[in-house]
This record gives structure tokens, C-alpha cells and sequence, in this order.
């Protein structure tokens, strides 16, 4: 009788060269389903979506498309119809000698309206009554050059306590002579005034954007004055 050998139970796999490197798979690593970072691609299998499904999901971009192509239609004409804004709209010019013709009617005296170069123009002009401080007065603003700008006070009945409101309690900062005029000097952060009295009137000049603008001025006002 032969001999039976014993079947090799612990291990069946036939064993592989020694050196040769385990076989690599070329499909992609999956991640575990719970890991933050997987993703669609990481399902074991791909979503397919019903033909419902699918119809309704190209309505939705559909929808989408039509409401921008929409929103598009309307904007265009409303564009198109509007000009482009222009700097010149905005101004707001008065005529200064007619509107102080006006004024010194009330006033009672003539009133200082100076011709303004082809660069100036003023943007307001009135009569203030001004009840409450008891000081009625004469007032007109005049934009240089779109950029600068001068206001100009006549009172023919001042105080002190008026000229200290209207210059906003600035501080006196000396004198200047101006085509023979003494003109006091007061400022405050960035704003100066020029004070001084003219035929019968007091007058107040100011302005934050320059003081060449204010000398101007002034010479106008002292021109009126001879």
C-alpha cells in the first residue's frame, strides 16, 4: 500500500517567484463614503438620472436662460434711452443782476452784482430777510472754473454779533490791502473771510478753495465801491 501524504491545509496559494512586485491595479482608489472630501466619483456606482428627471433639470436651465436673455431685452432699451450723464446738467445758474435788481427793491440800496467772467457763474442769488438775526442781507455764490467757489455777504445794517455768525466765530488772522481797501482777515479750519465795510455796506467774502479766488473778489467789490 502506498503512503498518502498530507494535504498542505494552511496554505493553498501557490506561492510566486521571489523579487516579482505585486500586480497594480489601474482603477482609481475610492474613498470611503464618510470621508468629507469624497465625491460623486467616489460612489461604487454612477447616479442616472430618470427620464423625468432629466427632463425637468433642462426645464430648469431652460427657465434660467429665457429669464437672463429676459432681464437682458429690458435693460438694453433702458440704456440706450437714457443720455450719459453731463457734468453741465447740473448746474444751477441764476441771472445775478436781474435777481439784484429785485433784491435792492427790498433792501432799499444797490445791491453789489459784479459781470462774471465766461468761466464763472453764480449758483444762487437771494434776499435774506433774516428776522431772527435782525440783520437782513444780500447774498449770491459763484462757481470758478467748476471747481472753486465764492460766497458773497452784503449787509447794510451789521453788528458785530451778525459778522461773528456768518463767519462761523472764525478767528482774526491780520488785514489785507487790497486795490487800496483794508480787508480783515478771518479764519477757520479750511475757510477764510474778507471783511470789510463799503459804501455803507458791510461786506463778507469766504471761501474753502482758494484765496486768489477771494482777492478777485475783493477787487470787484472795491471797483463797485469807486
Amino acid at each position: 500500500m502506498g503512503i498518502v501524504q498530507p494535504e498542505n491545509t494552511e496554505n493553498n496559494t501557490p506561492a510566486t517567484d521571489a523579487g516579482t512586485a505585486p500586480a497594480i491595479s489601474d482603477e482609481p482608489t475610492r474613498r470611503d463614503l464618510n470621508d468629507p472630501k469624497a465625491t460623486f466619483a467616489d460612489l461604487p456606482y454612477k447616479p442616472q438620472l430618470t427620464e423625468k428627471q432629466s427632463k425637468r433639470a433642462n426645464q430648469t436651465l431652460k427657465g434660467m436662460i429665457i429669464s437672463v436673455a429676459f432681464c437682458i431685452a429690458v435693460f438694453i432699451p433702458l440704456y440706450l434711452l437714457n443720455p450719459t450723464p453731463n457734468e453741465k446738467a447740473f448746474e444751477s445758474t441764476v441771472d445775478l443782476q436781474a435777481t439784484a435788481q429785485g433784491a435792492s427793491e427790498m433792501a432799499g440800496t444797490e445791491l453789489f452784482a459784479p459781470e462774471l467772467a465766461e468761466d464763472e457763474y453764480a449758483n444762487f442769488a437771494r434776499w435774506q430777510a433774516n428776522t431772527a438775526q435782525g440783520v437782513p442781507y444780500w447774498e449770491f455764490g459763484v462757481v470758478i472754473e467748476d471747481s472753486k467757489f465764492v460766497w458773497v455777504r452784503q449787509a447794510v445794517d451789521s453788528n458785530p454779533t451778525w459778522v461773528a455768525l456768518i463767519t462761523d466765530s472764525a478767528v482774526p488772522a491780520g488785514t489785507k490791502q487790497i486795490d487800496g481797501v483794508q480787508w480783515e482777515v478771518r479764519t477757520k479750519d479750511a475757510k477764510t473771510y474778507l471783511i470789510s465795510e463799503e459804501k455803507d455796506s458791510t461786506f463778507v467774502l469766504s471761501s474753502d478753495t482758494g484765496e486768489a479766488e477771494l482777492l478777485e473778489m475783493a477787487r470787484l467789490v472795491s471797483a463797485d465801491a469807486k
